[in-house]
């Protein structure tokens, strides 16, 4: 439903823990060792099949690993995502915080990472999926589909802050970490924008975002689809006809 009313064009995703893997699943590294980019290419590709994490997998990347809750994080990971060390991977630095202590409070902020089961799965929703076992859902749209599904995430609260939330984090946290409530300080009452992780720019499409939306905050936007500007006003919501920006005249003689 939130597909189709927000008009994406690359398939919804949801995410959910097992102890058993659903027939036909694989590895997220045999499609790419970045757990991120194997969930783009999930929703691109329509045929991928469900992919999942584990803990077993030192195949796929340790970060995302680490924001899965299956591994601890190096203890000069702090240095590599912020000014460098010289005994670290070549004094190599990513300058994504300002200093370790940032990233270290940042992670503190966040809580535990706790994996929902002995498996991570990430698939199409589909009726093979057991409803109640469905912890978020991955949505990717163009800026105005993520727009119009941030106002229809708003539009049952009085929160005007706090429904919809861009954080800091890996780009699979944003789609699986704190939506699915990996991350004990997360809360299911926001839908998260992303991602804010520069370093996958390089793969992450420009035009593109993705939401990562709590089970519970996802079935009340579907539930409020109908009475929502969406379909009510769906012309204002997706136009037609597009206004012209003018140039304006001040300073600038006849």
């Amino acid at each position: 439903m939130l597909a189709e009313a927000g008009r994406l064009k690359l398939r919804p995703l949801c995410v959910y823990g097992s102890d058993t893997l659903p027939e036909g699943a694989v590895p997220s590294h045999v499609v790419d060792r970045c757990i991120a980019r194997a969930i783009y290419a999930s929703a691109l590709h329509g045929q991928t099949p469900p992919l999942y994490v584990e803990e077993a997998h030192e195949a796929c990347c340790s970060g995302g690993r680490m924001w899965m809750g299956f591994a601890e994080p190096h203890p000069k990971l702090k240095y590599f995502v912020t000014v460098g060390a010289s005994d670290f991977r070549g004094g190599a630095a990513e300058r994504l915080k300002a200093a370790p202590e940032l990233f270290d409070e940042s992670k503190r902020r966040a809580g535990k990472i706790t994996p929902p089961g002995r498996y991570v799965i990430i698939g199409p929703c589909s009726d093979d999926v057991p409803a109640e076992s469905v912890r978020s859902l991955i949505l990717f749209g163009g800026c105005e589909q993520i727009r119009n599904l941030c106002a229809l995430a708003q539009y049952n609260s009085s929160d005007p802050f706090f429904r919809t939330l861009i954080p800091w984090g890996a780009s699979c946290s944003t789609m699986i970490t704190y939506p699915a409530g990996l991350a004990a300080n997360a809360t299911d009452s926001a839908a998260y924008v992303g991602p804010t992780d520069p370093t996958g720019n390089q793969w992450f499409p420009p035009d593109l975002m993705v939401m990562g939306i709590p089970i519970r905050l996802a079935r009340q936007m579907a539930a409020d689809i109908g009475g929502s500007f969406i379909a009510k006003r769906d012309r204002i919501a997706f136009p037609e006809h597009r206004l012209p920006v003018k140039l304006p005249s001040i300073g600038t003689q006849e």
